[in-house]
C-alpha cells in the first residue's frame, strides 16, 4: 500500500510540474481571455478524468 501511496505522490508532483511547465509556455502570456477559459476548462476536464490517452486515439 506504502508503494502506491508513493507513486500517486510522484505522478502528482510530476503533473504539478508539468502544469508549471505549461503556464511558462512560451506565448502563455499573448492568450486571449477565451482562450485562457479554454485552457482552465481542459485542466478541470482532466483532473476529473474526463480525456482519452494518446494510444486510445488511434484504436478501432
Amino acid at each position: 500500500m506504502s508503494e502506491v501511496v508513493e507513486r500517486l505522490e510522484r505522478i502528482e508532483r510530476l503533473l504539478v510540474t508539468l502544469n508549471a511547465k505549461i503556464d511558462n509556455f512560451l506565448g502563455y502570456e499573448d492568450l486571449t481571455e477565451k482562450e485562457r477559459e479554454e485552457l482552465k476548462k481542459m485542466r478541470e476536464e482532466v483532473r476529473r478524468g474526463e480525456f482519452v490517452r494518446f494510444e486510445g486515439l488511434f484504436e478501432e
